[in-house]
């Protein structure tokens, strides 16, 4: 997690970013794979991170996500026009969670998550998986900035 400082850093770097004043940009209450997530009015929201820390949040959200990638990657693989997101109005939070524990167990039983994860970061899909809202990754004043919504 960033220190007090640090995270004065990244707010003044996204407020460089979105060219805002500095005092535009709030700090989430929580965490988001361990690091606080910036905000610029209500309906924006951003992770302000190092490369590093990037990559840390990367591996923590494929963990928490193998729900997600794997109806994915299935969707993708048979080319059906559907989005995991259409599963959240159907099933529970908690289902989503017993489901997604279910899918890392599988996984950690064959390859293991960690060669997964390692894999995807690899193939340079760090934005997919951090960047919610348009599944990019913008470098800027040595940051890697991931807008959440």
């Amino acid at each position: 997690m960033s220190s007090g400082r640090e995270l004065e850093n990244k707010k003044k770097v996204l407020s460089e970013y979105l060219r805002v004043s500095p005092d535009k940009i709030t700090e989430s209450k929580g965490t988001l794979y361990s690091f606080r997530a910036l905000y610029h009015g209500p309906n924006r929201a951003y992770l302000v991170l190092t490369d590093i820390e990037a990559n840390v949040a990367a591996r923590r959200a494929i963990k928490s996500r193998m729900w997600l990638i794997s109806l994915e990657s299935i969707f993708s693989y048979f080319d059906i026009d559907s989005y995991p997101a259409d599963a959240l109005n159907k099933i529970s939070t908690e289902e989503i969670r017993k489901i997604n524990a279910e899918i890392t167990k599988l996984v950690d039983k064959t390859c293991g998550t960690e060669i997964l994860a390692e894999k995807m970061l690899q193939l340079g899909n760090r934005a997919n998986i951090l960047a919610d809202y348009d599944q990019k990754e913008r470098i800027f004043n040595n940051y890697f900035i991931y807008r959440l919504f």
